[in-house]
């Protein structure tokens, strides 16, 4: 049977700090500060405690999840007091900080740019009721996303009409948040829905080119410009179809070899049940199939498949142009600088264990430059290899490949209107 605790008592440290002990239902003890003389006198202070300690004694546990005392008694005192956009946008963030993944380098998670991109259309009202935002103003956010300018490297920029109506959407799903916590109205909510996504003609707002296709020619053209290991990660990306991220991030230890005539690559083995990859968040495991042609592009760069070191490395890339450089020496060996003997031995800049896509595409775009072929990126490749797969084994088998959860997703990389009318065309002259 527990002991009756003596309730918490307001007691002042060097003549201006105020504080109470406080028993925690777990039984252990705590300390909650009520501030200082120089921020509140001791008037206000008492008045606070006396109003705290009655809601203590009433609700401990809802009492003590807030932690500040100031802020427990506002908000349970009155509960209904409205909630400004900007403190809307502060719970989100305070949210998204529990629930959005880490990534595994220093950048920020993409979902945090969208909440910061939204912050900065919504610095109007962020001294307005949340409740009283409506529909009139998130069309009037819509319009300023439209009319929007932006900089990057001299370059005048503006977004596209899909990147407005994902950031609408954003502001669709921190309301519908908001309202599960009985912050805002779900009639509200349901308000939004007046605002219509930008279809394709209806506004300024432009649209991404429509990724094009790589043909064999021009990504041979692109890997002959290019070092042998980011030319051996395009090549595995035209067999393949896998992401540029997937080909930077493999690695032995990742590749089931049991097979000789088709590998297995599972993204990120060892990270979970399900590896480690952009769809893993559906519980599907990813499985990308090694054929022979793509096994001959890994068999001279793996030497233990229990190892856990990326395959595609830029230290590679490094030795690789080191040795180039040796072998187009036009100087005698006995003369100048011996091979090696010139290096720094610890070095401002070193290179990284592995690629990112980012390298890997701005890479394949140089390549391009220099080899006189138009601009693609590696994800082009992919969706090249889609193509070719739907053209010959059809839809499913193309959903399969890519590793997509739905087809809805594949046909976003298909020609599936201009593929189906060659079909009908060639079944038309086959039975003229």
């Amino acid at each position: 049977m527990g002991r009756n605790r003596r309730p918490p008592r307001l007691r002042i440290i060097r003549g201006k700090y105020y504080l109470a002990d406080v028993y925690l239902p777990n039984g252990k003890r705590t300390t909650i500060g009520f501030g200082t003389t120089d921020s509140r006198t001791q008037g206000e202070i008492m008045v606070a405690f006396e109003k705290w300690l009655e809601l203590f004694g009433q609700q401990p546990q809802k009492v003590l999840s807030f932690d500040n005392p100031y802020v427990a008694i506002q908000e349970i005192v009155n509960p209904s007091r409205l909630i400004t956009v900007k403190e809307l946008l502060q719970k989100y963030r305070v949210h998204a900080s529990k629930t959005i993944a880490k990534v595994d380098s220093n950048k920020k998670h993409p979902d945090y740019t969208f909440i910061d991109r939204i912050e900065k259309f919504l610095k109007p009202y962020m001294d307005w009721p949340a409740k009283d935002f409506g529909p009139d103003e998130l069309l009037d956010v819509q319009r300023a996303m439209i009319e929007h300018r932006y900089y990057i490297a001299e370059r005048e920029k503006r977004y596209t009409r899909r990147g407005i109506n994902d950031n609408i959407n954003w502001i669709r799903k921190i309301w519908k948040w908001a309202m599960g916590r009985c912050m805002v109205t779900a009639e509200q909510v349901q308000g939004f829905e007046e605002v219509k996504p930008l279809r394709i003609g209806t506004s300024v707002a432009p649209d991404n080119v429509k990724r094009k296709r790589v043909t064999e020619e021009e990504i041979e053209k692109v890997i002959n410009c290019l070092g042998s290991v980011v030319g051996d990660m395009l090549r595995l990306i035209w067999y393949t179809g896998m992401r540029p991220n997937e080909v930077c991030s493999m690695r032995p230890y990742d590749i089931i070899h049991d097979d000789k005539d088709c590998w297995l690559y599972i993204p990120g083995r060892d990270h979970g049940p399900v590896g480690k990859h952009k769809t893993m968040r559906f519980e599907r495991m990813k499985v990308i199939p090694l054929a022979k042609e793509s096994q001959e592009v890994l068999k001279k760069r793996i030497k233990d498949f229990n190892s856990r070191d990326y395959i595609f490395s830029p230290k590679d890339t490094v030795a690789d142009l080191i040795a180039q450089k040796a072998k187009e020496r036009k100087t005698p060996l006995s003369c100048g600088n011996r091979a090696g003997t010139n290096r720094k031995e610890h070095p401002m800049i070193k290179p990284r264990d592995c690629y990112d896509h980012h390298t890997l595409r701005r890479a394949c775009q140089r390549a391009c430059k220099k080899a006189g072929v138009e601009l693609f990126v590696p994800y082009d490749l992919r969706r090249t290899m889609a193509t070719r797969t739907r053209a010959t084994l059809g839809k499913e088998a193309t959903k399969v490949l890519l590793g997509h959860a739905k087809t809805s997703t594949t046909e976003i990389y298909l020609l599936e209107e201009v593929q189906e009318a060659v079909k009908v065309a060639k079944l038309l002259a086959a039975n003229g």
